[in-house]
């Protein structure tokens, strides 16, 4: 983004209304197929990377039954290779999460302000 922060605000503004409209497509799109949204993080130790994605998952999916508040870790390895060891428990929850969102923020802020000085 360019600009001072009061265009650079409106820029972000106007992403976030397409992100928005792309989101609720991606809903609809997964809702018609009873499917839901989720999203899945991979990592891949033998080529030193790891990928993160939004995911439409059938019922037949272990993370099609995760709880807003809960996690889900598949370890797929030599020894679970047929059928991955499965982690499942509660998510940092709602409170920290707001907590991380509101450092987040506070720290675009910062940015924002040191761009206009």
């Amino acid at each position: 983004y360019a600009g001072d922060s009061s265009e650079v605000s409106a820029a972000v503004a106007a992403d976030m209304k397409e992100m928005d409209a792309m989101m609720d497509e991606k809903l609809e799109a997964a809702l018609a197929e009873e499917k839901v949204l989720r999203y899945k993080f991979e990592i891949d130790v033998e080529s030193n990377t790891c990928k993160i994605m939004l995911v439409a998952v059938d019922n037949k999916d272990p993370l099609y039954r995760l709880k807003e508040n809960e996690n889900l870790v598949a370890f797929h390895t030599e020894r679970y290779n047929d059928a991955p060891m499965i982690v499942k428990g509660s998510a940092a929850g709602a409170d920290l999460a707001a907590s991380g969102i509101f450092a987040d923020l506070l720290r675009l802020s910062r940015a924002f302000k040191s761009m206009d000085a």
